[in-house]
């Protein structure tokens, strides 16, 4: 029997299971976080073993010029480096790279930091980089929770016949969507400017303080922290609105014309969810962050179909002249009709 009951467990359990795919992308992203962080803290130990005094660099040494050999050394090796990076075609290292290169003159606090500006773009727009992990992730959620929540639609006798494949193109447009100010592919980036100005405050304050090599390194890695932590909440974020959008597209496309707000009622449930929950809309007014979710970061509340109680009743009728749909596993019904 078609039920809000019904409704309810199917929207919670696909919630679920978005997020399960999420963290296993978060902990691909967690650790190229951190070997990002182990590789920045091993080239500001370098730094350190190189020009400190009594462990210490003073700011006036940071900032003083590299040698002439330095420089050398810097072209053969960090601006090679980067020269064979920006092949990538991503532009932000052709902009360091051409940054650099036009430099007559160096500084070692200037140095040090274009080592971990590319390091950063490494990781967060290279190969096996946040980006791509960002991307797949959201790819996976978005055609899992279309795809299921269009097979809870079909077994309940809402839709029938073909439905039509998720394309490689459809999911570049979809995951282009810019519904909160920015795409997440710019988010992404964002997140990647703020940590970065974050380590070169942290490394100015070392050396204008006189901090140990002991004191940066744990500034430095509480910065990291943080960045990690946020970069969880965002896939987190990203993930319940694509989610969300992938069951409304299924809404739409079966002719459902209004939507309920589920809320995961517990302790941790925001008072803005625990207001919106029950809330019923059209969804022609579909709006994330005002009538639909995320509510706000980390949100975890999803939608379900509307049915009146007569829709309901007349659900159990189409059910009940297409048992076919109703024997069938996910799989079966994939194979046969996803086209």
């Amino acid at each position: 029997m078609m039920s809000k009951k019904y409704w309810e467990g199917r929207s919670a359990q696909r919630e679920i299971e978005s997020q399960l795919i999420a963290s296993k992308y978060i902990a691909r992203m967690d650790k190229a976080l951190r070997e990002a962080q182990q590789d920045i803290l091993q080239q500001i130990e370098v730094f350190y073993a190189k020009y400190a005094v009594e462990n210490q660099v003073p700011i006036e040494l940071a900032r003083k010029y590299l040698t002439a050999k330095e420089v050398q050394a810097f072209k053969e090796t960090d601006l090679e480096r980067f020269r064979e990076l920006s092949l990538s075609d991503n532009p932000r290292y052709k902009l360091l790279l051409n940054e650099i290169s036009y430099r007559t003159r160096i500084s070692r606090l200037e140095g040090l930091n274009a080592q971990i500006e590319m390091r950063m773009i490494e990781l967060y727009g290279g190969l096996n980089s946040l980006q791509q992990h960002t991307y797949s992730g959201l790819t996976e959620v978005y055609q899992s929770t279309y795809y299921h929540t269009m097979f809870d639609l079909a077994k309940q006798g809402v839709v029938s016949g073909a439905i039509d494949v998720l394309t490689d193109r459809t999911m570049k447009e979809i995951l282009s969507y810019n519904w909160s100010g920015l795409e997440f592919s710019e988010r992404i980036w964002g997140h990647q400017e703020q940590t970065l100005a974050a380590i070169r405050k942290e490394l100015e304050r070392s050396f204008a303080t006189g901090r140990s090599i002991q004191r940066t390194t744990k500034a430095i890695m509480e910065v990291t922290d943080v960045s990690r932590s946020r970069a969880e909440t965002l896939i987190r974020t990203e993930t319940n609105f694509f989610h969300t959008n992938a069951a409304q597209q299924a809404y739409v496309e079966a002719g459902i014309d209004q939507y309920e707000i589920l809320a995961t009622l517990d302790r941790r449930t925001s008072a803005i969810c625990r207001g919106q929950d029950g809330q019923v809309y059209d969804e022609k007014d579909y709006e994330p962050g005002k009538t639909a979710p995320p509510f706000h970061p980390n949100c975890r509340t999803t939608t379900i179909p509307y049915f009146d109680e007569a829709e309901y009743m007349e659900g159990e009728r189409r059910q009940s002249a297409n048992g076919l749909i109703q024997s069938m596993t996910y799989e079966e019904w994939y194979d046969k009709y996803v086209k």
